[in-house]
Formats: C-alpha cells, sequence, structure tokens
C-alpha cells in the first residue's frame, strides 16, 4: 500500500500538470531504520546526538525536496502530507510546519517543529528559506525540553521573527528549564540568531513560571545567591518582563521582586560564616552586636540546608537560621536568631539545640 503523500502527489500531478519530486521511498526507509536501529540502540549521548542529527538531517532532504519542486508540492499542504508519511513510518516523531509568507523582496519562510517521543536533546527548531531551485536550510537549533515557535511581529522592513521555547518537564521544588531565543530573517535568505536566554543565563534558566505573547517573554524564577537555600516556601523570585528592543532582539523592560528579604538574610548568614572562620573582628562586629553573645559564638559554625523559620510577624520579626558547628568529631545543631533593623540583619540570639 502506498504512503498517502504518494497518493496525494498523483492526484496533484493529474489536475496541476506540474513536476512534482521523486517519491522518497528508500528516504522514508533510511528514516525508520535510523529510528529503529541506530536512535533506539544507542549506547551513550554522543551516539544518540548523531542519531538525532541524521534523522533530522533526512527531514531536511524530504521538506528541500517538496520546496524546490512547482506547486503544488512546495505547499505547506503537500508538505505536511509527506511529513505525515514519515510519521507514520516510525512513530515516535513529531514533525510540524508552519510557513511564513515572503514579504518584499524577502523569501518566504517554512519553520519546522521537530521532536523524538522520549529522546533528550531532540527538540529540533528547522528554519528553511526560499522555494524553487535556490530553497534552503537558513537556520537550525536543537535543544532539550518541549519545543514550541510561534511567528512574532515583524520588525522594520517586514522583516521576519520566530521565537522558539524548549520548555523541561516540572522538577523537584516546582522548577523546569526553560530555554529561548529569537531568530530574524534581516536578509533575504539569511535568518540569525537575535536573542537567546544563554547569553543571560549560560549555566541554564530554571523558571517557577513562564508566558508568552506576541513581542513579550516573562519568567518567574529564583535568583541563587549566597546562603540560598532549595526547596523552600516563599523564596526570593524576579519576574522579568522581556520586550522586542528597538535595535533587534529583547530587552529587560521591567522587574519585580519577591521575597527580597529570604536574599538579603542569605547574603547576611554568609557574611557571618566566612567572618568567623576568617576571625574577622570587623564584620563580626557589625553583624553581632552584642559582645557577650559574640564571643560565644565557635568559629566552627557553618551553615545547614534548612528553610529559615518566621513567626507570625514574618519577616518584620525575629527569624531562626538553622546552623552546624563541628565539635570533636560531631555534629552540633545551632539556631541563630535574626532581626532586621535600618542598617540590615543582625544576630540577636544563638543558641545550640539539644544541649
Amino acid at each position: 500500500m502506498r504512503p498517502s503523500w504518494f497518493r496525494g502527489a498523483v492526484v496533484a500531478v493529474l489536475l496541476a500538470g506540474a513536476s512534482a519530486p521523486a517519491p522518497a521511498v528508500d528516504r522514508l526507509e533510511h528514516f525508520r531504520a535510523v529510528a529503529r536501529e541506530r536512535l533506539a540502540g544507542a549506547v551513550d549521548g554522543a551516539e544518540r546526538d548523531r542519531a538525532i542529527g541524521e534523522l533530522y538531517e533526512v527531514v531536511d532532504a524530504e521538506v528541500l525536496d517538496s520546496l524546490r519542486g512547482d506547486e503544488p508540492f512546495s505547499s505547506l499542504v503537500f508538505i505536511r502530507e509527506r511529513l505525515d508519511a514519515m510519521m507514520e513510518s516510525w512513530g515516535g516523531a513529531t514533525l510540524r510546519v508552519l510557513r511564513i509568507p515572503g514579504a518584499g523582496s524577502r523569501a518566504p519562510l517554512t519553520v519546522g517543529l521537530y521532536s523524538l517521543t522520549g529522546v533528550e536533546g531532540s527538540g529540533s527548531l528547522r528554519v528553511y528559506a526560499g522555494t524553487g531551485p535556490r530553497a534552503a536550510v537558513a537556520a537550525s537549533s536543537t535543544h532539550d525540553g518541549l519545543l514550541d515557535a510561534r511567528v512574532w511581529p515583524a520588525g522594520p522592513e517586514r522583516m521576519a521573527r520566530v521565537f522558539a521555547v524548549w520548555s523541561g518537564p516540572p522538577a523537584a521544588h516546582g522548577e523546569r528549564t526553560l530555554h529561548a531565543e529569537l531568530w530574524e530573517a534581516r536578509e533575504h535568505d539569511r535568518v540569525t540568531r537575535a536573542w537567546t536566554t544563554g547569553t543571560q543565563w549560560p549555566d541554564g534558566l530554571r523558571v517557577m513560571d513562564w508566558r508568552t505573547q506576541a513581542g513579550e517573554l516573562v519568567v518567574r524564577y529564583e535568583p541563587r545567591y549566597p546562603g540560598w537555600k532549595p526547596g523552600c516556601a516563599e523564596q526570593f523570585e524576579h519576574e522579568d518582563h522581556y520586550r522586542l528592543a528597538p535595535a533587534g532582539g529583547l530587552a529587560l523592560a521591567r522587574r519585580q521582586v519577591a521575597n527580597g528579604w529570604h536574599r538579603d538574610l542569605g547574603v547576611a548568614s554568609d557574611r557571618l560564616f566566612r567572618a568567623l572562620a576568617e576571625d574577622d573582628g570587623r564584620t563580626l562586629g557589625l553583624l553581632v552586636p552584642a559582645p557577650g553573645l559574640r564571643a560565644r559564638l565557635p568559629k566552627g559554625l557553618g551553615p545547614e540546608a534548612l528553610c529559615e523559620q518566621a513567626g507570625p510577624a514574618g519577616s518584620r520579626g525575629p527569624v531562626t537560621v538553622a546552623a552546624t558547628e563541628l565539635r570533636d568529631g560531631r555534629r552540633v545543631p545551632w539556631a541563630l536568631t535574626w532581626t532586621r533593623g535600618p542598617a540590615g540583619w543582625r544576630v540577636q540570639g544563638a543558641v545550640p539545640v539539644l544541649e
């Protein structure tokens, strides 16, 4: 039984009388073989990535085969039929395409959104520029996570824009990974990456929430700071609003800060522990005003990965921070009581626990 795209091609030829791209039965078999043999049998990340790359090269060839043909074979409907045949040949792939019409002298763009079920690092954005003999892959970007992309408002001289987001599954403490990129077609057949979260967060961005609309990206996340502890409720958060910038790319337009006292207290706690370890009397005098209390603090006191405990008054009242002293080969827990005044957070009490 012939694949559905082949039946559609025959009908289109009879109706339109145009020259069609050759049926790609060998390409379908190649796609299926790579997926079932090389990808399924990959023993390490490098081998898996090579298999992913080869699969998408086959998809690229299939799309370009159509784009370089006459109408109706370069149409989005026909390309989707051919990709549907690939998905039927191996059920682990999701292959979607959308079209951005050309404007002025700019070529139309065909945008592919590809992913492989259960395969890490397989979310691939592919941008094909033009139709006819000069059609080519103008850009590609592959990352881990669920891929989604949208056409954003056109730029100067009707420059096409595509905004892509790769989001990971929810992990511990409600966080998920997020990677975003803005691609712009600034020239006739050239597509460039104008902005990426990787520039500001080279080690990766982990968000509590995110949303996007035309021309704007909003991310809510917990910035890391000295004294940060994972999994605590109502942590210090940023909500950043990025918008299209006149000079290109995205720029931070607004930032909302929540629970900033967690960061300030964490920084003060980190200074205290370092001052104890380094016998920094000046810093200790600032953070622990009472001489008697300061004298009782052991030099071996260090941070403990437990959440701060605030009373009914919240950050306006005393807050307890856990610490640990290494004493005679055993760990002795301490509770440090901090209060916030005009000069910042200061230690007002410190006692060993269970003594």
